[in-house]
């Protein structure tokens, strides 16, 4: 489950969360005004601050397209 922990509403932040709504990623949101940069977690990762979360983000998205993408013929010789 992926763990996001944002500082407030800035623009970024409720991108962050239609996308992982949109993807139907297991995850929980939560607005923690005390930190000094927003944060997400998953499993042992984690990764503070805006492009660090894009990066994280931009990651995940490939291996769930990864995950479902068609693998019928993704081996076979042509």
């Amino acid at each position: 489950m992926i763990d996001l922990r944002i500082t407030s509403t800035l623009k970024e932040e409720l991108v962050w969360q239609a996308q992982l709504k949109e993807w139907c990623a297991a995850h929980q949101v939560t607005v923690d005004t005390t930190l000094a940069e927003p944060e997400i977690y998953e499993g042992k990762k984690k990764a503070i601050g805006i492009a660090a979360i894009e990066a994280f983000l931009k990651e995940y998205k490939t291996f769930m397209d990864d995950w479902y993408d068609c693998r019928c013929n993704k081996w076979q010789e042509e």
